[in-house]
């Protein structure tokens, strides 16, 4: 068989684990020699793996004529150890393609642990930096939330956000398109509107007569249906009903027919009483709209507008002077009252308008000093001078056009939450003359990223606080902190948006088991499904237990609905507590409900599914996708009777096309063959007995369920590599590259010697290099 018919095993070996990260695999150890690389090494891979693995079959995205030196071992660090893997277990090149001697493997083998080795931590100081990134849903309404004091979510109609490693706050895959600027705009407008009062008469009960509905003293009449027409001094008027004393405006549409060397006059009255003269400049092709603001007292009132300064000379002996003046009426509109100042202003008010600009002896001064700790917290960062006074400004535009203090304030808070600086989390380089390659964050970045991490929203007023004391990167100050922010209600984002990408939670909202196979799955079983989950994940941060309970702790939190679904005892009602689990055949969280239900399919159980996310969540050992064109397990009638799943599977499995994937993720997925496909007890399926033992790759055995869990305990070196990986990728939002070896290596050591504690993963994240310094391009790079 050509090695080229073997896509599936080629790619799934490709992307193995590492062969120091977890006990499945097989490693032997040689003392290494040195080689030539292009007179012995890529000789090697040219003879024996170049027919699949180049430029133009790409088999397992793995090409291996790219590497042309040694120094790829180094840049290339995970992917030389997956190949050292691969051949070390004899698995490449596939039966059937030219095998090397052992002489010839073992060379190879004992070159590439060599040229890994010289990995030195002490000498790798590069950081990386993090791609300046926007604010992804979830965060903007957080932060809008503990920015603005607004109790709704701005962001649900905001396109969704692209995943990257993982996870949806990557800064590489999060893109700005003018679809979400739009948003981003009308957000803004209708946060801060409902943020902030500001008088608006516009927003004012209003009453438009028409031309037609108006009466006229002298000088003309209707001029059409919808335009009535003052030919001569007089007034159209009409008698409204006032509901209140208040404030009102009368709001007159009108234009004019110009003649004589003035504009047409015009005078909004009450009862009478000229109000304000007005001088029409507008004609027929855009009528102008002109108004007055008074009190008015409640009660029948007569509301005009009035054409005072008639002109009629068509036979003037200047030509420039003869013709008619008129004045067009098209409506006469009256607006209020209009809403004053409240007695007693919203919160959300008063909690970002806290000096009152209206009474203030300066109200300018009161002004800045809202701006500047209002943007600096927007910004997560102090406000510069020359900042503020450019918003100082545009906030004296809207003054000089006549809007209020409290108008003004909007239009500036609304500039504010469209700007780049909030909307994306900004780490800017040092580009001065004495710039170093390296250098630390300054408090105030390494507050947003603690705040972002543990939050998914902006740094509260303690964290700014030892920002502005220059504290926060103090060891006994940034301990307290995280100790702190774990405790605080809003660490609940981390078990949402953590817990729910990573332990894939969030697909069991799309989770279709067949209703007719599944009747008693409904809406209200997946919320407790998931609910369970994120109360351990919430439980393990909250008690600082160990990590490896994930795999084996006898506890968990159910409600009467689930706990009949587990058929467990002595639960009643819709609250969640903590349930005992001794007695029972469930242990951690691979035998959740929520688990077990997102890795099957919708008819059955899926061993592949789970097996395969137990490989990518627990041991960082991603399979590949399946080749296209994979031959699908039979699902009729005939097939289901023919054998168990097992049976048929294993079938499956025999063809060598199928074999190689299926030998590691198969055994996992059976360990779990007594839960059903959502997540129930069971020892039979259709008909046939359960058989729940396998062995994986390693030689370890296991009888069933909670024996499998006891040896996927003892990999707890790899869960924990894979659990340190992936929460320093959510913490980073980017992905890890072959320099943050070292971070995992000393983070996964220190947890190890601190009995895989979570307190210490958030500690060991926040003390690290990734987390707390950055690439700088503004120096020369060592």
């Amino acid at each position: 068989m050509r090695l080229r018919d073997l896509n599936t095993a080629v790619a799934f070996f490709a992307v193995m684990v590492l062969v120091s990260s977890s006990p499945l695999v097989r490693a032997d150890e040689q003392k290494g020699e040195s080689l030539d690389f292009q007179k012995e090494v890529n000789p090697f891979f040219k003879k024996y793996c170049a027919a699949c693995h180049n430029n133009d079959e790409k088999m397992g995205d793995v090409v291996l004529d790219q590497f042309q030196s040694a120094q790829a071992v180094v840049t290339q660090r995970p992917m030389w150890q997956k190949i050292l893997e691969i051949l070390q277990a004899e698995e490449m090149p596939p039966e059937g393609e030219p095998q090397p001697s052992d002489d010839e493997r073992g060379k190879i083998t004992a070159w590439i642990e060599q040229e890994l080795a010289k990995f030195d931590c002490t000498k790798m100081t590069d950081p990386g930096r993090v791609t300046i990134r926007r604010l992804n849903r979830v965060e903007y309404n957080n932060t809008i939330r503990d920015l603005m004091g607004v109790d709704f979510q701005p962001a649900a109609d905001f396109p969704s956000d692209d995943v990257g490693y993982g996870f949806d706050h990557i800064g590489d895959v999060l893109s700005m398109s003018p679809l979400l600027m739009e948003k981003y705009l009308a957000a803004a407008e209708k946060i801060v509107e409902t943020a902030i009062w500001a008088e608006d008469p516009y927003r004012a009960p209003r009453k438009t007569f028409d031309a037609a509905a108006l009466e006229q003293t002298t000088g003309g009449g209707l001029h059409g249906p919808k335009l009535r027409v003052l030919a001569s001094n007089g007034e159209v008027f009409a008698e409204h009903e006032f509901p209140a004393e208040g404030e009102y405006l009368l709001i007159g549409e009108v234009y004019a027919q110009q003649a004589g060397p003035d504009p047409a006059l015009m005078e909004l009255r009450l009862d009478g009483k000229t109000l304000k003269t007005i001088r029409v400049t507008a004609g027929k092709e855009s009528p102008g709209v002109y108004e007055v603001r008074t009190r008015i007292p409640a009660g029948k009132h007569r509301v005009a507008l009035a054409f005072v300064n008639d002109y009629y000379q068509p036979d003037h002996e200047d030509p420039k002077l003869r013709g008619d003046r008129n004045l067009f009426v098209t409506s006469l509109s009256v607006q209020g009252p209009i809403e004053t100042m409240p007695q007693e202003l919203p919160e959300t008010h008063k909690r970002i308008v806290f000096c009152d600009l209206r009474s203030e002896d300066d109200p300018l001064k009161c002004a800045r000093a809202i701006l500047e700790k209002f943007i600096t917290r927007a910004f997560r960062r102090p406000v510069t001078e020359d900042e503020l006074k450019l918003y100082m400004k545009l906030g004296g535009q809207v003054i000089e056009e006549g809007g209020t203090l409290e108008q003004a304030l909007q239009v500036v808070l609304k500039t504010v939450l469209v700007s780049p600086h909030f909307l994306f989390r900004i780490e800017l380089d040092d580009h001065s003359d004495d710039a170093k390659p390296i250098r630390d964050l300054n408090d105030y970045e390494l507050a947003s990223r603690l705040s972002y991490w543990l939050w998914s929203s902006m740094p509260d007023d303690e964290l700014f606080a030892a920002a502005q004391r220059g504290e926060l990167g103090k060891p006994l100050v940034l301990k307290t902190q995280i100790s702190r922010m774990l405790a605080d209600p809003k660490a609940g984002a981390l078990v949402e948006n953590f817990a729910g990408q990573w332990l894939q939670l969030r697909s069991l909202q799309e989770a279709a088991p067949d209703a007719k196979v599944f009747p008693e799955f409904d809406d209200e079983l997946r919320v407790a499904m998931r609910k369970e989950t994120e109360l351990f994940f919430a439980e393990a941060i909250r008690a600082d237990l160990s990590i490896l309970d994930f795999l084996d702790a006898k506890f968990t939190f159910l409600n009467e609905r689930l706990a009949k679904h587990y058929g467990i005892d002595g639960v009643s009602g819709d609250e969640f507590r903590r349930v005992e689990l001794a007695e029972t055949p469930r242990a951690g969280i691979l035998t959740h409900a929520s688990i077990l239900t997102i890795t099957s399919d919708p008819t059955r159980t899926s061993p592949v599914k789970r097996g395969k996310w137990i490989l990518e969540n627990i041991l960082a050992a991603a399979p590949p996708p399946p080749p296209p064109d994979v031959e699908q397990l039979p699902e009729d009638e005939a097939a289901v009777a023919s054998g168990s799943l097992r049976k048929r599977l294993e079938i499956h499995r025999n063809k060598p096309v199928c074999a190689s994937c299926h030998e590691k993720m198969d055994p996992l997925g059976f360990g779990f063959e007594n839960f059903d496909a959502i997540g129930r007890w069971r020892t039979k399926d259709a008909g046939f007995d359960i058989d729940a033992s396998g062995t994986l790759p390693d030689g370890s055995e296991f009888g069933g369920p909670l024996e499998l869990l006891s040896v996927l305990k003892a990999q707890k070196e790899a869960f924990c590599r894979c659990l340190t990986e992936k929460m320093l990728t959510y913490a980073l939002g980017r992905g890890l590259e072959y320099y943050d070896e070292c971070a995992v290596d000393s983070i996964s050591a220190r947890m190890a010697e601190n009995g895989y504690r979570f307190s210490t993963l958030f500690l060991e994240i926040a003390n690290s290099d990734p987390f707390r310094k950055r690439r700088n391009s503004g120096g020369k790079q060592q």
